[in-house]
């Protein structure tokens, strides 16, 4: 979910305008006719499937009424707030107030849905350092930031919930807006690490609501390893699809085993892949909005317009619920991060 996935998957960048013209490439559809994968939504309680935590949001804040399965051991308060620092910088010098700030101010939760809101505001207020002025909006995660904040590079995460494969679903309404992406993702701290492909960890792009200028319904994943540096790789799908994902909610969906990764779109397979040699190491779970800088442009090289300083055009990202399952046939194969040698780049 960083920018930088732009500028990898884009054919044509241009410097200073940030301007980033998306590939033509024709996707490889192999995938669904290869014997290797299953592509067949989990069933809860066979097959070795079985619950780890489900979050409707049923309450007035984060990190209350959580349901948890009987094996789970871990913190039952697993949620935070993105890390409360500048996500983007300006692409014009001249207008800092273009700059996209994730807030905790911008989180709340109500009518049974985690709901992040996307504002400009002159006169905003609150704990941190953001500006009077600016772009805000922010996300919810399962790692906390330590230190500085606005080193948002994961070297010095506290994990409130990570897990290595398993099932991964969510329900979410897009912000119809211009400018704006929403997300579901997953990553690793040692993601950065260099030399062991994605199996040291793989951010894992669930989905990314960046196609709200496209003449056809499509939807992008990724995945991501070796950092966002010059070692930096990556392989992405773009789905074609026939319904229309901001028309109201949808769920998005992840299948992480030992051998491969398959993704869902309202409970249909959309791609499978086995990309960076597949993460073996546990990964914490996010999801954000992000606001364009200023240019105009998301990930997968899509041209999502300019966010509106006038906030009645800026709708709200609606989660209403996360779950998470795991496979206990899968749970041999989990590596630990000190297992893989290997110098970060940070980058």
């Amino acid at each position: 979910m960083k920018k930088i996935i732009s500028v990898i998957l884009a054919c044509t960048v241009i410097l200073g305008a940030a301007a980033i013209t998306g590939c033509s490439k024709k996707p490889d559809d192999s995938w669904k006719t290869n014997e290797k994968y299953d592509l067949s939504v989990p069933v809860l309680n066979e097959d070795g499937w079985y619950l780890v935590f489900e979050d409707n949001f049923d309450g007035t804040s984060l990190n209350e009424n959580i349901t948890f399965g009987e094996k789970y051991t871990g913190n039952k308060e697993i949620w935070t707030t993105s890390p409360h620092a500048i996500r983007w910088e300006s692409q014009d010098e001249d207008k800092p107030e273009q700059a996209c700030w994730w807030c905790p101010t911008m989180v709340e939760v109500k009518d049974s849905n985690a709901i992040i809101h996307s504002r400009y505001e002159e006169n905003h207020t609150c704990d941190g350092d953001c500006p009077k002025a600016g772009r805000f909006t922010s996300g919810i995660e399962t790692r906390l930031i330590s230190g500085d904040n606005n080193d948002n590079k994961g070297t010095a995460d506290t994990m409130l919930f990570s897990q290595a494969f398993g099932y991964f679903e969510c329900r979410v309404k897009f912000p119809k807006s211009q400018g704006l992406w929403s997300a579901f993702w997953l990553q690793s701290s040692n993601q950065r690490k260099v030399g062991n492909e994605g199996q040291d960890g793989t951010e894992i792009d669930v989905y990314e609501s960046a196609f709200i200028n496209s003449a056809q319904s499509e939807m992008g994943h990724a995945l991501l390893w070796d950092g966002y540096g010059k070692d930096g790789k990556v392989e992405d799908y773009i789905s074609p699809l026939e319904q229309d994902l901001y028309d109201g909610y949808h769920t998005y969906a992840l299948k992480w085993t030992p051998e491969y990764y398959v993704f869902y779109i309202d409970g249909k397979p959309t791609w499978a892949t086995d990309g960076g040699d597949v993460s073996k190491v546990k990964e914490f779970l996010r999801l954000t909005v992000e606001i364009d800088a200023g240019d105009g442009w998301g990930p997968h090289g899509q041209k999502i317009g300019q966010f509106s300083h006038n906030n009645e055009d800026n709708d709200d990202f609606m989660i209403d619920y996360v779950k998470v399952w795991q496979n206990e046939n899968y749970e041999q194969f989990i590596k630990n991060d000190d297992e893989f040698e290997g110098s970060m780049d940070l980058g």
